[in-house]
């Protein structure tokens, strides 16, 4: 029995306590590791020095859209020197900060009146000559009323004249289901430009739009130039 060998898988396994490794010291990379990542966390939070960014509404849009954000957020109304930090249009005077100086919200009053027309000219011209004018002057961003009215509406993320599709789409598809929604809430929605800090309908909410007064025509689609034909034509 002594002279027979002890199979290796019963043999005692001794461990050697010199060539153990401090715990400690193991763990103190992973330690330092972590602290250099709390310290590129806290430098990311940090806002950057120099002037605040523009508002995410004015970041929104193509190049073309930016000409009209300004480089920074605005903290005063460039008409009326009040303050407008972090807003999009001035809440003293109307003027929408994405747009050129002089162009404001439209009043209460005149969205009232070209509500009135709008409804005048369709009983005059039968609603089938309001139609086809509605479809005329909707790449404009405007409907008969709002054109006689020197009114204008601007798609907010790109700060020009709302498209043809985007007037479909608020004049019969968005006014439609309020329509719908003010026929069980006592007309409620109707009415909702009158506490709204932008003066927005709820369907200029769907149709993420405004309404401005452009006298001038200062926010009028430029015609684009035709293709040139190959060969010549023209």
């Amino acid at each position: 029995m002594h002279g027979t060998p002890v199979p290796a898988r019963w043999m005692p396994v001794t461990k050697d306590l010199r060539m153990t490794e401090n715990p400690h010291d193991a763990a103190e990379p992973k330690r330092a590791e972590r602290s250099n990542k709390a310290e590129r966390w806290k430098k990311a939070e940090q806002p950057p020095p120099g002037p605040r960014p523009a508002p995410r509404w004015a970041q929104r849009g193509p190049a073309s859209a930016r000409a009209y954000a300004p480089a920074s957020a605005p903290t005063v109304c460039p008409v009326c020197r009040g303050p407008v930090e972090g807003e999009l249009t001035c809440q003293f005077c109307g003027q929408v900060m994405v747009l050129p100086t002089g162009i404001h919200l439209s009043t209460v009053g005149l969205r009232l009146g070209g509500f009135l027309l709008e409804n005048l000219l369709m009983l005059c011209t039968l609603y089938i000559g309001w139609l086809i004018w509605a479809f005329l002057v909707f790449p404009r961003g405007q409907t008969p009323a709002k054109q006689l009215l020197h009114m204008r509406v601007i798609y907010i993320p790109e700060a020009r004249a709302a498209r043809w599709w985007r007037m479909f789409f608020r004049e019969f598809i968005a006014k439609g289901i309020i329509g719908l929604l003010a026929a069980v809430t006592l007309l409620i929605p109707y009415f909702w430009l009158l506490w709204d800090r932008n003066r927005q309908e709820l369907w200029d909410k769907m149709a993420t739009t405004l309404v401005v007064t452009d006298p001038a025509d200062r926010l009028r689609p430029s015609p684009q130039p035709p293709a040139e034909l190959p060969g010549g034509w023209s």
